[in-house]
């Protein structure tokens, strides 16, 4: 079989077959393309971005009135979203090598969230050190958007959820913007403590729920399905206080550097 790339809706099935697959179902996919482990690794690493992809067809344009134009333009759907959203990932340890993840919520600015959990996937009831397709379904979301808000994301959420990616074989991330509130507050408020639920009680935008460290060991190592709906409900809601916060600090932010 010629070794060739798979794209379009072929290249999509490869990536989700990959991203779920251990390296043995790995290696027999890489045949089924007529490449080795090694080459279609190569294919995962380097992204969508393939010489053998047929080139997009020219935007045909309608020659109708002005108000066709406009609704045509507006039709056309971009592939990264210009919107901000807020990022935050609930996990059974700070580090990746590690942990797995419990939970994550990516929430679009002024709409609703948008929520991973552990235990919507099949390995959650006899494998949950497998936390690959939760990591993969976040990614393939969190990559639609610009500009990413997180709470010291910077130092945790960001380089937690690269380091699960490289070590699950996964595409990077796309370049993106990012605002880390935890960094606006360093630079600019004298307060005790720079944490989210300190900030929120102090400026007045809301409460953060306490932090029971068993919640999150009866889930990671119990798989409970109770303590995780806790840990869920704790993620949505620093995903909304944390859009207040950034709401209310914009004025600060001096520029917003790459995430």
């Amino acid at each position: 079989m010629q070794r060739k790339k798979p794209v379009g809706a072929a290249w999509a099935s490869f990536k989700a077959d990959w991203a779920h697959a251990d390296k043995k179902g790995k290696i027999s996919l890489a045949k089924n393309y007529g490449a080795t482990y090694d080459t279609a690794k190569h294919w995962i690493v380097e992204g969508d971005t393939t010489p053998e992809a047929p080139s997009p067809k020219p935007l045909e344009i309608s020659t109708g009135t002005e108000a066709d134009l406009v609704k045509e333009l507006m039709a056309i759907q971009p592939k990264v979203q210009l919107k901000f959203v807020t990022f935050d990932i609930e996990t059974s340890n700070l580090k990746a090598d590690f942990s797995i993840v419990l939970s994550a919520v990516i929430k679009p600015f002024g709409e609703e969230p948008i929520v991973f959990r552990g235990d919507d996937y099949p390995s959650w009831a006899n494998n949950r050190a497998d936390d690959c397709a939760i990591v993969f379904d976040i990614t393939q979301e969190l990559s639609k958007y610009a500009i990413v808000i997180t709470h010291y994301g910077s130092k945790f959420d960001l380089p937690y959820l690269r380091a699960k990616m490289v070590n699950l074989q996964l595409p990077m991330l796309p370049p993106m913007f990012g605002i880390d509130t935890w960094r606006i507050a360093k630079f600019n408020f004298a307060v005790s403590s720079r944490r989210l639920a300190a900030l929120g009680a102090y400026f007045g935008i809301g409460d953060k729920s306490a932090v029971d460290g068993t919640l999150w060991n009866q889930a990671a190592y119990s798989g409970s399905k109770e303590a995780l709906d806790e840990i869920v409900a704790h993620n949505i809601q620093d995903c909304v206080l944390l859009e207040k916060l950034a709401a209310m600090s914009f004025g600060y932010l001096k520029s917003i550097p790459k995430a």
